[in-house]
């Protein structure tokens, strides 16, 4: 089952699914990373406020929350990080201790509060999706390396490309035509034939509008927007038409 759905993963429709997995995947150093320094700050909130609140721990009205190291890096965490800042009889817990200790308190949180939402959490998520991208990137060129090296692959698509090519000339009625014939059929006649195709910019439009022929270059990592003007790209002596064998070797120098 597990190979089955290996098998299922690499197919086109679940293209994006697996770019995104591979970017997660790349963007988890990161995310540890981001954890350490997101951290380091809270540690440093929840050591100031145990030696400030901690004494008073026992008078309540939420300096009990203080009272210990991890109860009161917890805290911070709640307030600063999940936005959980309340008292466990539900009273807002800054409003609280600030009314009772004193205004210091609150300009100390929003000050916090402003660094680590608007400073450090900005940062940290900007870098980690800039990571997850780059990641997904370098997966998408290493995939279209593989299929660049890939020769059998691009002799198939090219056998295919010529294909169709020879298929609509002959409905066309410019070739020798008999439906159902393929590459194991041609005879010598009709590779010659092949030999003498000219395509020009009003056929190549008419392929180029099958969808066929836009996903045989698809493959081929010929982009939608390099199809558009392929023909005047294709056409470089400027002889306003092209033979197969400026189609396929023009297709292979796009690709690299």
């Amino acid at each position: 089952r597990v190979v089955r759905l290996l098998r299922v993963m690499k197919l086109p429709f679940f293209s994006d699914l697996v770019m995104m997995i591979n970017g997660a995947v790349g963007g988890v150093r990161t995310l540890i990373w981001s954890q350490i320094l997101l951290a380091a700050p809270l540690y440093g909130f929840a050591v100031t406020l145990r030696e400030w609140l901690g004494p008073m721990s026992s008078q309540g009205q939420g300096a009990e929350m203080f009272g210990s190291m991890s109860s009161s890096f917890f805290t911070c965490f709640r307030c600063l990080v999940a936005g959980d800042c309340v008292l466990s009889d539900g009273r807002p817990l800054v409003l609280t201790v600030s009314t009772t200790y004193g205004a210091s308190f609150m300009v100390a949180y929003l000050f916090a509060f402003a660094f680590m939402t608007f400073g450090l959490s900005n940062v940290i998520a900007s870098i980690f999706v800039d990571n997850i991208l780059v990641a997904a990137k370098l997966n998408h060129l290493r995939m279209k390396q593989i299929r660049l090296s890939d020769q059998r692959m691009f002799a198939e698509k090219a056998m295919a490309l010529i294909e169709l090519v020879w298929r609509e000339q002959g409905k066309a009625g410019q070739l020798p035509f008999t439906e159902g014939d393929g590459p194991e059929k041609w005879t010598n006649l009709e590779l010659d034939d092949l030999m003498r195709i000219r395509l020009t910019p009003q056929f190549f439009d008419e392929l180029r509008n099958m969808r066929a022929f836009q996903d045989i270059l698809r493959d081929l990592d010929i982009s939608p927007e390099e199809q558009c003007d392929l023909f005047d790209t294709l056409d470089v002596d400027g002889g306003g038409t092209i033979d197969l064998d400026e189609l396929i070797r023009g297709i292979m120098k796009l690709r690299g």
